[in-house]
């Protein structure tokens, strides 16, 4: 998996290297769905909004993860994106989980002989 920064003048280097960590011991719990994720921060163009937007992207196996939050710092709005985007793929990886599961299998008669011989026999009663 590759972390991609766009933009990212507002983040020091030891705060990429803390959110990188984050990232890649979520990649690294038995899974290699995530394979690109791509972090940009950029001042809201919205006219008389001072929120600073921060968007997180992720090619995931299968769908691509977008988790995007705004907030009066970058700093504020990158820990928000970074949590929603942990949610999002627990999520995701929870929804694959369940579609994988076995199904149930119907119980089996042990002999389809002995349920014909019990339906003549309901019939004959009645």
């Amino acid at each position: 998996m590759q972390i991609h920064w766009h933009q990212a003048k507002w983040v020091g280097n030891e705060q990429k290297t803390q959110i990188e960590e984050r990232i890649h011991a979520l990649a690294d719990q038995g899974h290699n769905d995530l394979i690109d994720v791509r972090i940009s921060g950029n001042p809201s163009k919205h006219k008389g909004h001072t929120d600073h937007e921060v968007r997180i992207t992720c090619e995931a196996r299968g769908q691509e993860i977008v988790a995007t939050r705004t907030g009066p710092k970058l700093e504020r709005a990158l820990h928000d994106a970074l949590e929603s985007f942990k949610q999002q793929v627990r999520s995701m990886r929870a929804k694959r989980k369940e579609h994988r599961a076995p199904r149930a299998i119907a119980p089996v008669d042990e002999d389809p002989a002995d349920s014909d011989s019990e339906a003549e026999m309901e019939l004959e009663s009645l």
